[in-house]
């Protein structure tokens, strides 16, 4: 078996030197290069949480959450009564400001208090 493989070899570099060689020419390779570059926020390719969306281009981010921030209807009351009202009830605690009716010295009034700052004013 191994002068079987050792003729075999031998033969294999008696027929290539036989055969001419040829020179072949450097062929430029052509490479495409992609980049991408995001600022701020880290790209992760699989979803870090719950709560995180995707933007096509940006990867995924963190939204803004505007309502992590604003008053609950029951804080608001509170500081309408904090202010010296009496008698508040709610009329709409939708949007950016609360509405509220209330009595302050005998006198029937509305008032309003902005969802985000907690101030409280009235019409």
């Amino acid at each position: 078996m191994k002068s079987l493989m050792i003729t075999a070899l031998a033969a294999t570099f008696a027929v290539g030197s036989i055969l001419p060689i040829t020179t072949a020419t450097p062929v430029e390779a052509k490479t495409k290069v992609d980049v991408d570059v995001y600022l701020g926020v880290p790209h992760y390719r699989y979803r870090p949480g719950p709560d995180y969306r995707f933007r096509h281009g940006h990867g995924w981010y963190l939204p803004p959450r505007f309502h992590r921030y604003r008053l609950t209807c029951g804080q608001a009351k509170w500081q309408v009564r904090e202010r010296g009202y009496r008698n508040v009830a709610t009329i709409e605690c939708n949007g950016p400001i609360y509405t509220f009716r209330a009595l302050r010295n005998g006198h029937r009034v509305k008032v309003y208090v902005n969802a985000r700052s907690g101030a409280v004013w009235r019409a």
